[in-house]
């Protein structure tokens, strides 16, 4: 990770840039844009659907694509596929960029990478420039949920080419969107839930809580502040004193529970939804003369190599894992299967990979880091 002074190029995936208020702010433009596509049924709720995906395709997405890439398979032909990313250029999209770029190696396929630097106007012109090169499949990670479906109905369905979305679930569907390969991602509102229900869960008397979330309007903070929401009416003993956005910058971060705790000094607990901006939670707490991870207890998101570090040192109480390598790697292995004519159709679970189920737990702890090896 690079230093707070640096901390521009160090946010998380999809959503992981200090630029990306500004990117937020500059698509304004294409929601109004794709708005009428929406009404067609992207911005429309979607429960029946999503129903049933949780019924018949949990654990089997994710099984299929883990078996298949066991087999070692060989595709037929050689493939061209578009990866329409969000990101390419901070760590966690840098890590899932060598994730696609491991399995074209492995399946022999050419890809061209259509980066959209957190601009939904940008990745709008360059779903349509992809759609008209004419390749075999695309692996899509949408900018955000609402224009992401949209482009994929009005543009990417109609090629009759396989599609496999990651990083976020769209169309208002709570993980797999039906009519696409595979959905594969971790970071869902289910993920985001047991997060915050797990750092609420240790408030066994009454506690304070400061949160610090993404950019106000983005996608991941209404997600993050939902999970807020559910853990308070789950666990009474936790009261949250603050609930600031820190645009997932350690810098904002230090600045905002610094505040916090000159207004609250006695408080218990602060959670995160990415490492990177808790090393500035991390340093408000240590100057405000406070042992963190003891007097103030932490809970963040990532499991990066400096967050497992904090975790191992009792800094941090627990980090819950990313998979950026995972998330790309296995997205491709879908949109192969698709290509050979073997679909998954169902979402592909990243929190049912080997990395987590062999810890047991999409919680880091002091007492497991020693289990988890981070590649980012």
């Amino acid at each position: 990770m690079h230093p707070i002074a640096k901390s521009t190029r160090t946010l998380p995936f999809g959503r992981r840039g200090a630029h990306r208020g500004r990117r937020w702010r500059l698509g304004l433009a294409v929601l109004l844009l794709v708005g009428v596509l929406a009404a067609q049924g992207c911005g429309a709720g979607n429960d029946s659907a999503t129903q049933v995906s949780k019924e018949t395709n949990q654990g089997t997405g994710t099984l299929k694509v883990l078996a298949y890439d066991k087999t070692g398979a060989k595709p037929t032909k050689q493939y061209r596929i578009a990866y329409l990313a969000e990101c390419i250029s901070n760590p966690y999209c840098e890590t899932r960029l060598k994730g696609i770029q491991a399995a074209a190696k492995k399946y022999g396929f050419e890809f061209k990478v259509f980066d959209a630097n957190f601009n939904p106007q940008t990745q709008l012109r360059q779903v349509q420039d992809a759609v008209a090169q004419g390749f075999d499949g695309y692996v899509f990670a949408p900018v955000a949920a609402a224009p992401g479906c949209a482009m994929w109905k009005r543009f990417l369905k109609p090629t009759g080419k396989p599609v496999v979305t990651l990083d976020i679930p769209m169309c208002n569907d709570a993980d797999y969107t039906p009519g696409v390969a595979a959905t594969v991602t971790m970071v869902r509102q289910a993920y985001f839930n047991a997060h915050v229900d797990n750092a609420f869960r240790h408030c066994k008397s009454p506690c304070k809580v400061a949160a610090i979330g993404g950019f106000t309007g983005s996608d991941l903070f209404t997600v993050w502040e939902r999970a807020i929401e559910q853990g308070k009416a789950k666990y009474p003993n936790v009261k949250v004193v603050s609930d600031q956005p820190a645009n997932f910058d350690p810098r904002v971060a230090l600045r905002v529970i610094g505040d916090a705790l000159r207004a609250h000094p006695d408080l218990d607990v602060v959670i995160s939804p990415w490492d990177d901006m808790t090393r500035g939670a991390e340093q408000a707490i240590v100057a405000a003369g406070k042992k963190p991870g003891k007097d103030v207890r932490i809970y963040s998101t990532g499991a990066t190599k400096v967050g497992l570090q904090r975790v191992k040192q009792g800094a941090w109480n627990e980090t819950s894992i990313f998979l950026p390598f995972e998330e790309s790697y296995y997205a491709a292995v879908a949109l192969m299967m698709a290509l050979e004519g073997k679909p998954v159709n169902a979402y592909v679970n990243e929190a049912e990979m080997p990395a987590v189920t062999k810890l047991g737990s999409i919680h880091v702890t002091k007492q497991n880091a020693a289990k988890f090896r981070p590649n980012y």
